[in-house]
């Protein structure tokens, strides 16, 4: 650990003024569509489903691909289309009914992303493998548009029929996912093609559909996806649509994603940690990209994966550096990115509308072996924890200024050893007059060791009036059940008893800090927050 002098800040809430608080965070997406309805699927989505603030949203690759719906790292399968001895359709909906099933009755809403080729549309060379996750036939553009669209066509009337109306017009549908990298082997003007194809199957059923795209990657990382994206929203709104030649497509939402880092396969890697600078860059890049399309104005822009890293399937027999998974220092990059995230906008008040955490849980694994998750093997992680302190902001934000916030696109660079830690945060307040602040203290280097004395200061309460604080923690040792595997000893696999402690350390603790009266309506008070930390104080009428 990298040690240094506590730090100090102030972080002041105003009650006075306030506006609806955007609660971009509730999107969840994993590659292993066929783990959403196991029993421990089902557990997570139930703690999702569960939360104060839910719905939340739910994205899965691979719920076209043909095979028997075995789920393994990074493959999944539902087996919707195929094709009989005569070259004539069969469309089977019994295992993507149970992913949608579990997602709905979670309580959670489906992100239903249309991916990827089933293997009787493929275009794929003979002899390629079908079910390869980085290589296989899957990747291909459709050897029959029409087909395709008809497959959209069947399971958007399938849904309608199986869910109501009411129900399917919750979703959002989305075409593909990263088609600027292996995803999809086609060209751009092929991807285009078959975004007209998809957006007339879909709403020819579901004219309420929201339909979005293109889901592309990293923008300031790999300039040739910010290229993909214009080149996609170019056909959008001036090209010629594939089947009615008349120009540009209904786009009713923008995708594409941000990651802050990337891994490999290297068991002796240097550490190497991501950065808030990477990830927030990237999502700049996008929103400049939007902003060249003024005919766009008001679309959502959803970030249908944002996360550290881009490979969730890797562990730390991969690369040691992915043990940050396990830890408070992931729990508080989400919670520093939804912070940022808020507040960014493009030239043209184009802005982030959600910022899907592409993580969920695998099966048959270690535990805490370092896959970006949620929880692992049914004990959460610390940054579920993050979601549990987001869902009890009050629905109207208040103004909330940091004088420890810093603003990485400003520094242009990512954080040096030596800088403090950034303090941002989130206030809010409820219909019952309790007011809430949603605290981050971050750094990008996970060994920077420091605390910083935060006095919180709020201003608008009623006078003399007597308020309690309450505040959850999640740092090292507190409300973190990888902290209490490391002092175990990391046993594998824990026993009875020792599951049950991580189950109970896992737990988000809520604790009465103090009591203070509202001298003349304002009030203060002081708060530690180690350097990865993610903090919410409760301040309610006593």
């Amino acid at each position: 650990m990298t040690s240094a002098t506590a730090r100090s800040a102030t972080v002041t809430v105003h009650l006075n003024g306030g506006t609806p608080l955007r609660r971009i965070w509730r999107y969840v997406g994993y590659d292993e569509p066929n783990y959403t309805y196991t029993p421990a699927g089902r557990e997570l989505l139930d703690k999702l489903g569960g939360m104060s603030d839910a719905p939340y949203f739910i994205r899965c690759h691979f719920i076209l691909c043909s095979g028997d719906g075995t789920g393994k790292l990074k493959w999944g399968s539902t087996n919707v289309y195929s094709e009989d001895a005569d070259a004539e359709p069969i469309y089977s909906w019994t295992l993507i009914d149970r992913i949608l099933d579990a997602t709905i009755e979670s309580g959670c809403v489906p992100f239903v992303e249309l991916g990827f080729m089933p293997a009787a549309l493929t275009t794929a060379p003979a002899g390629t493998p079908y079910d390869d996750p980085r290589h296989g036939g899957w990747r291909f553009p459709p050897k029959d548009y029409g087909r395709w669209l008809e497959l959209i066509r069947h399971l958007a009337a399938h849904c309608l029929q199986r869910y109501g109306l009411a129900e399917v017009s919750k979703w959002y549908w989305e075409l593909w996912n990263e088609p600027d990298i292996f995803y999809w082997t086609g060209s751009t003007a092929e991807f285009c093609r078959l975004y007209d194809y998809t957006e007339a199957g879909l709403h020819a059923v579901l004219p309420q559909a929201k339909l979005g795209g293109p889901a592309t990657t990293s923008g300031a990382t790999r300039p040739e996806s910010n290229q993909f994206l214009h080149d996609f929203l170019e056909h959008i709104v001036r090209g010629a649509n594939a089947l009615t030649g008349q120009r540009g497509t209904r786009l009713d939402f923008i995708s594409y994603h941000s990651k802050g880092g990337g891994y490999g396969v290297e068991p002796n890697a240097a550490k190497k940690t991501p950065t808030m600078y990477t990830l927030l860059s990237n999502v700049a890049a996008g929103l400049a990209v939007v902003n060249d399309f003024p005919e766009l104005a008001g679309r959502e822009i959803i970030l249908s994966e944002c996360d550290p890293d881009g490979w969730a399937a890797g562990s730390v027999h991969d690369n040691p550096n992915l043990a940050y998974r396990n830890s408070e220092y992931y729990a508080s990059f989400v919670a520093c990115t939804a912070n940022k995230l808020l507040d960014l906008h493009a030239a043209n008040g184009a802005r982030i509308d959600g910022m899907l955490t592409w993580a969920f849980q695998f099966e048959n694994r270690e535990y805490f072996e370092g896959h970006r998750t949620l929880s692992t093997n049914g004990i959460d992680k610390p940054v579920l924890n993050v979601f549990r302190m987001l869902a009890k902001l009050g629905s109207v934000r208040l103004p909330l200024e940091s004088d420890a916030d810093r603003d990485p696109l400003v520094a242009g660079v990512p954080d040096s050893a030596s800088s403090p830690p950034d303090i941002t945060g989130i206030a809010a307040k409820d219909e019952s007059g309790g007011v809430q602040v949603f605290l981050c203290s971050y750094h990008d280097d996970w060994d920077v060791d420091v605390n910083t004395d935060v006095s919180v200061v709020i201003s608008g309460l009623e006078p003399e009036r007597a308020y309690t604080v309450q505040r959850s923690l999640v740092a090292r040792g507190s409300s973190n059940a990888y902290t209490a595997f490391l002092e175990m000893g990391k046993p594998q696999p824990p026993n009875a008893d020792q599951i049950a402690a991580l189950h109970a350390a896992g737990r988000l603790k809520t604790e009465k800090m103090s009591d203070f009266v509202a001298d003349g309506g304002n009030g203060e008070f002081a708060v530690i927050l180690p350097a990865h930390s993610v903090c919410l104080l409760q301040i309610t009428p006593a």
